[in-house]
């Protein structure tokens, strides 16, 4: 006989509007600076251009039913250049950190994105703090672009 370590089903969907809050609730433990900007101002930050993509799809992580993590794809629009997607809010609740749930989804939006979207390139942004996340991308393959300073002045 041997000793087997129990497996919790985990599941990867497209969220649905039934899911809104749920994504509120991920939103609120995102580590990004701008978090607290109003998804509609997100437009005018950062080099992203979201008029650039057709739309975002948000893929949602389950574990025993219970949503734990969250990542967005922006996808652009069939007719573009560069058929190019954008990874944004990769959010894994504190509780479920660490668990391998953030490289499951981005695995997913990876194969998602080739097979589905016939994507040529995924790009995405990370605050340089953010050492586990950068690791994780650079084991998945992702590849340093450039650096982008942000500056502030308090008054």
């Amino acid at each position: 006989m041997t000793d087997q370590l129990p497996t919790k089903t985990l599941v990867i969907r497209i969220a649905t509007p039934e899911d809104i809050v749920h994504i509120d609730h991920l939103d609120s433990f995102s580590a990004s600076p701008t978090r607290n900007i109003h998804r509609e101002m997100q437009k005018y930050f950062g080099s992203v251009d979201p008029s650039t993509h057709e739309h975002t799809i948000i893929f949602l992580v389950e574990v025993e039913g219970v949503v734990v993590g969250k990542a967005e794809l922006m996808i652009p629009p069939h007719d573009a250049v560069q058929a190019i997607g954008y990874v944004k809010r990769v959010i894994i609740h504190p509780d479920h950190r660490g668990k391998g749930y953030a490289r499951n989804v981005i695995e997913h939006i990876i194969a998602y994105g080739r097979t589905e979207q016939k994507l040529h390139a995924i790009d995405l942004h990370v605050w340089d703090q953010n050492t586990s996340a950068i690791r994780l991308y650079e084991n998945l393959g992702f590849e340093l672009q450039h650096r982008e300073l942000y500056y502030r002045l308090s008054l």
